[in-house]
């Protein structure tokens, strides 16, 4: 079970208040970033809305907190919670009996009583500063949602007012307030490294082999729960914040979904319809130069799986829905 795993999405968002940034008096602000977009026979800024990656990547944990329940693999106390510490202070460590490192032969062994004490750090990556500092580099990585380059001019902001209701002789409490809601084609890239799943990142210092057999015998439960969290990640996209009362209408339009199991290949970003076949392009590029130095690799070395919705694709197999494009990439994990 290894890998390499990109996924690039283009989804439809409209009225959506997922990722808010402050309040202003009765004004509940939408996230905002500039963006550079083509303009002429130049380039141009725009602030256009944005969902945060970090608020991707939180609900990213949380499906693998659910999995690691599942699967009978460790969680942290704050991680139950859905509070994604990591180990970021050291009353965290004292909290699950971690001894931190004295020195730098440490290092190793504190990386690994992490990692068999919350699976979430094992995927998601930590860095504990207490002692010696202790780091692990996630392994998922996630950006912020923006709208499509070129499509641009296809998102919009826009404050909705409300009035919160209170009976008659409550009138003082009856208030009126503004959220700001968005509507974009948004599209993100997500990636997972099957690879580095219940391995210790730290290449030095001593070992305990006990602890290391120990997670070791986990990995295969470990990659598993990161695919099966990947598939529900995107089969429900039920990332951010206000979802009771602003649930925003959600379709997925395109996605594309590569998998290697010796190389680090990922998707073309989804900025233009074209981004498939950009990504097919780069793909054949890529193996021909593998070819000329003498590496002997053919077409299924990097698999490509397409949903599109969009007709921007001609003369390439797709699949009917996202859920068919996550279930042929995990297929292709767990048989590597």
């Amino acid at each position: 079970m290894k890998g390499f795993v990109s996924i690039v999405c283009r989804a439809l968002i409209n009225t959506e208040s997922l990722s808010g940034v402050e309040t202003i008096g009765n004004l509940s602000r939408h996230r905002t970033a500039p963006v550079v977009i083509p303009a002429g026979n130049g380039y141009t800024i725009r602030f256009v809305p944005v969902l945060s990656g970090e608020s991707l990547a939180h609900y990213y944990q949380e499906l693998l907190v659910e999995q690691a329940e599942k699967l009978g693999l460790p969680l942290s106390e704050r991680s139950r919670r859905f509070e994604f510490l990591k180990f970021s202070a050291e009353e965290l460590l004292t909290e699950e009996k971690i001894q931190p490192a004295k020195d730098e032969n440490e290092i190793r062994r504190v990386e690994v009583d992490i990692l068999l004490k919350d699976y979430v750090c094992d995927v998601g990556g930590f860095l504990c500063p207490a002692g010696i500092p202790v780091k692990r580099t996630s392994c998922f990585q996630v950006g912020y949602a923006i709208p499509a380059i070129y499509e641009g001019e296809a998102s919009a902001l826009e404050s909705q007012f409300h009035m919160r209701f209170a009976p008659s002789k409550m009138n003082p409490y009856q208030q009126p307030y503004n959220v700001e809601v968005a509507s974009a084609l948004y599209t993100f890239t997500f990636t997972l490294n099957l690879n580095k799943i219940g391995v210790p990142s730290t290449n030095f210092g001593v070992k305990d082999e006990k602890k290391e057999k120990e997670l070791a015998a986990q990995r295969e439960k470990r990659v598993k729960g990161a695919l099966v969290a990947l598939l529900n990640f995107f089969s429900s996209l039920a990332f951010g914040a206000k979802r009771s009362r602003f649930l925003p209408n959600t379709e997925i339009v395109s996605l594309v979904a590569t998998y290697t199991k010796d190389y680090y290949f990922i998707a073309s970003p989804g900025n233009s319809k074209n981004y498939i076949n950009a990504t097919i392009e780069r793909k054949n590029k890529f193996l021909e130069s593998l070819n000329r130095l003498g590496f002997k690799v053919s077409d299924s070395d990097i698999e490509v799986y397409i949903f599109d919705k969009e007709e921007a694709t001609k003369g390439l197999k797709t699949y009917n829905t996202v859920e068919e494009v996550l279930s042929k990439v995990i297929e292709k994990a767990m048989q590597a």
